[in-house]
């Protein structure tokens, strides 16, 4: 157990190494997205493992659930398996990437209050569909909308978490050309992120802008950063309670429609009363230490391998399920199927373990590496936005469902080339009318 241990701190570091050493060369892109969410969302369960002896479930979160508490000296085979990926995962980290991103300037600029536009106009769908502009649960009725609407509500769902991406991504590009101040830009991520994950209920993105945020302060001030930090600390402890305890307060949110302040405060009460404040609580419900438990679980138990099915869903998402009804399932629905409840989060070990087994440790690295020449040559042309959209993605792919990613990832794309060709349409018409002028 000691042997697995000290691999395990041997691992920490190697990955923490590579990632602050591209992150002050490069700064932040694909590469370090995937070795951050690495650090945040396995090891920090892991140092709670090896430190407590166990890694408790919260039963009142997956009570539904067959997974168990993990108890160390009990799966040191479990954790060798682990560590097995960690090392493939190192393995991409430290091999060099086909492309690097484009930080220069680029002449092409991020359309904000077209990305802004369609935002809204996906999230007035989103709840105008579900219902919940008229009161319900936010799990049933947008569980109900994504059904009955079938593939238009996917559609919408991967246009609005692409521009989110966008948006956040060019407010963060604006604060590096220098054209907001960096107290604006806490301000304008802070306000819409919150915003969003009220009513969109997902705190993932709340997650990334806030480690983005961080670094990036940490980057150009790191001795002002370094001096500061213990005394940010209650800040970024009350700021991670609220958003652990979110998952407790966004259900009963829209009961009666939009929510009054009176409703947030009573699910926020509600919510404290559930989970009251407590360092290890804390740890766990920020790391979603509940994605380590299903991932031993599935190293013990799961047997009917995929054979890549969920890689290929993104060839075939817009077929109604009515029509093909074997169409493949989202990771996350086949986890749950296996273990209860409607949706468990693999991150990307377990994902890629439940379609190829142990030769998952070969096509991991391989797959890391054609992922991130494909979105970092995707995002070439558009200079600095590229690599803060590569560190989003790094995160996103290692936290979500490949399948998803790689569709969010593509509906991004398209609208960053559509807002593209429709500045060089609108500039080509202005210049004509002044012409005639």
């Amino acid at each position: 157990m000691f042997f697995v241990s000290l691999i395990f701190v041997l691992q920490f570091f190697l990955i923490l190494i590579i990632m602050l050493y591209t992150f002050f060369r490069r700064g932040v892109n694909f590469k370090t997205g995937i070795a951050f969410g690495v650090l945040f969302f396995i090891f920090i369960p892991v140092w709670i493992m090896i430190s407590t002896g166990t890694l408790e479930l919260s039963r009142m979160d997956f009570h539904y659930t067959t997974l168990q508490d993990i108890i160390y000296n009990e799966s040191i085979n479990s954790s060798r398996i682990l560590i097995a990926f960690l090392f493939s995962i190192i393995l991409y980290l430290y091999f060099p990437s086909r492309y690097s991103p484009n930080v220069e300037a680029s002449t092409i600029r991020p359309n904000f209050k077209g990305y802004l536009i369609l935002y809204i106009i996906g999230m007035l769908i989103i709840f105008i569909g579900s219902g919940l502009l008229d009161g319900g649960d936010w799990y049933q009725n947008r569980e109900s909308f994504m059904q009955t609407e079938g593939a238009l509500a996917v559609f919408v769902v991967f246009i609005v978490n692409s521009v989110k991406i966008l948006i956040i991504s060019s407010l963060f590009y604006k604060w590096t050309i220098k054209s907001i101040s960096f107290n604006k830009l806490i301000f304008f991520a802070s306000s819409f992120i919150i915003f969003d994950m009220i009513f969109s209920g997902n705190r993932i993105y709340l997650f990334v802008t806030s480690i983005l945020i961080i670094l990036s302060f940490f980057k150009r001030y790191p001795k002002t950063t370094l001096i500061s930090f213990p005394f940010l600390l209650p800040i970024i402890y009350a700021f991670g309670y609220f958003a652990s305890i979110f998952r407790h307060i966004r259900g009963p949110l829209f009961s009666s429609g939009l929510p009054s302040f009176e409703t947030f405060t009573k699910a926020l009460t509600r919510a404290m009363a559930l989970e009251p404040p407590s360092i290890k609580l804390f740890f766990i419900g920020i790391s979603e230490s509940i994605n380590l438990n299903l991932i031993y679980s599935l190293f013990n138990n799961f047997n009917d391998f995929l054979l890549g099915a969920t890689y290929i869903k993104p060839l075939f998402f817009y077929v109604p399920r009515s029509i093909w009804g074997a169409k493949p399932e989202s990771i996350t629905v086949i986890a749950a199927d296996m273990f209860g409840g409607s949706s468990l989060v693999t991150t990307i070990i377990g994902e890629i373990f439940m379609n190829f087994s142990f030769y998952g440790l070969i096509i991991l690295p391989v797959l890391l590496w054609f992922t991130d020449a494909f979105i970092t040559r995707s995002l070439k042309p558009y200079g600095l936005l590229s690599s803060i959209i590569g560190f989003f993605f790094g995160v996103l792919f290692f936290r979500m469902p490949f399948s998803d990613e790689i569709l969010v990832f593509i509906f991004l794309v398209l609208i960053l080339w559509f807002f593209n060709i429709f500045k060089k349409y609108r500039f080509i018409v202005s210049r004509n009318d002044n012409y005639k002028k």
